[in-house]
């Protein structure tokens, strides 16, 4: 076998013919973002800090390190934290996987929330994995349900129950993506129940996941909903987060 035989067996064993990255589209490993996509994405946070309770990316720095939200009032979670800023390549990343019907991508995505939840937050008081509930007619509409999809990964990489029955939406509500943090709070309060997989909550922590953390609004009504259903902590894990501007302004989905 001469070198250059070598080489191309080798390029197919670590890029099997035909793999390509879900995200790019460029030669990778198969069920996996190439290293391309994840360089981009580690140098979207370049220079931030984050919320240390929200998990935020934005420009305030330690010892001031909480953002304006959560000075004044804190959510109900213990802590919540996204992979990446909800920009560039991860906002397109996103838009493919909810909205063009990129379902594949679920795994990738759900792997790096995974690795993240190991490494922040007590996987020992874990009951298990919530996804947040859309309501059923937004569910057919779209004919599944993002954060569901993620949380199955999550809870396969973690080694946790996937309880996708703790939480329900039980009214339906306007669109968030055009409301501000307040009309989010108001349009959420009272939109989830637990369901009966709450059961396996009592006295223990559990992780909420989503697709994308922005005012926090729906991460913090959900959080009521499992708190008052008997779980003794939350921990939200999403794929993005949004960017807090001066002012405190944000970015929404």
């Amino acid at each position: 076998m001469v070198f250059r035989d070598v080489v191309n067996v080798i390029q197919e064993f670590i890029f099997p013919p035909g793999a390509v990255c879900p995200a790019c589209g460029r030669a990778g490993t198969p069920r996996q973002l190439c290293p391309a996509c994840l360089k981009a994405w580690s140098e979207l946070a370049q220079g931030m800090g984050i919320c240390s309770h929200c998990g935020r990316f934005g420009n305030f720095l330690p010892p001031a390190a909480l953002c304006r939200d959560c000075r004044t009032e804190r959510p109900p979670f213990s802590l919540a934290r996204g992979v990446a800023p909800y920009e560039g390549p991860v906002r397109d990343a996103l838009y493919l996987f909810k909205f063009a019907g990129k379902q594949e991508l679920a795994f990738p995505l759900g792997s790096l929330m995974a690795g993240l939840a190991r490494e922040l937050f007590p996987r020992r008081a874990l009951a298990g994995v919530v996804p947040v509930p859309l309501h059923p007619d937004r569910e057919r509409e779209r004919r599944f349900n993002q954060a569901a999809l993620l949380a199955a990964a999550v809870a396969r990489e973690l080694r946790l129950l996937l309880l996708n029955e703790a939480l329900f939406r039980v009214r339906e509500t306007p669109s968030q993506t055009t409301l501000s943090g307040a009309s989010r709070r108001v349009n959420l309060a009272g939109a989830f129940s637990p369901g009966k997989a709450a059961a396996h909550l009592q006295g223990k922590g559990v992780v909420l996941v989503d697709d994308v953390y922005t005012t926090g609004a729906t991460a913090a009504e959900c959080s009521r909903s499992l708190l008052a259903a008997g779980a003794s902590s939350v921990y939200v894990l999403t794929l993005a987060t949004a960017v807090l501007k001066e002012g405190n302004r944000q970015e929404e989905s």
